[in-house]
């Protein structure tokens, strides 16, 4: 990937740290519900995206990897949407699980990095914007 390539990819990724931060921000100024569901959707879509990201390094690897990403990224992927519909019941419960499926997709790329099926600049983008994200869901769970 080009230096040009990476920036971009910095850019883009960091930029999607912001949906939950400008619905909290927005929140009062929203439908009832609506800022919450909106934050708590767009993290499980998030979500899938990195299980997503995940099938296609199980599928491209060039290394042996130290877990089955065909069947980890589909629980991630499942347990997101599985979030949402928690979300009827105890949107602050479904928060604090999405936070911990987001977490447990961070402990996967961190092994990644180990096997050297990833980069080091894109383990940091990676680390970085889940943090983000997650602060920003972890938020919306104790406030919602």
């Amino acid at each position: 990937m080009t230096r040009s390539s990476q920036v971009i990819a910095r850019w883009l990724s960091y930029a999607g740290v912001l949906p939950p931060w400008v619905a909290l921000a927005l929140s009062g100024l929203l439908p009832n519900d609506w800022a919450p569901f909106a934050a708590l959707s767009y993290g499980a879509v998030i979500a899938s995206f990195v299980c997503g990201m995940h099938w296609s390094a199980y599928l491209t690897a060039r290394v042996p990897l130290p877990t089955n990403l065909l069947i980890t990224s589909n629980i991630g992927a499942l347990a997101a949407w599985a979030l949402v519909m928690v979300s009827f019941w105890s949107i602050n419960l479904a928060f604090i699980g999405l936070v911990a499926v987001l977490a447990g997709l961070l402990f996967i790329d961190r092994q990644l990095l180990a096997a050297g099926a990833i980069d080091a600049w894109f383990w940091s983008v990676r680390r970085n914007a889940s943090l983000g994200l997650g602060a920003g869901l972890l938020v919306w769970g104790l406030l919602a």
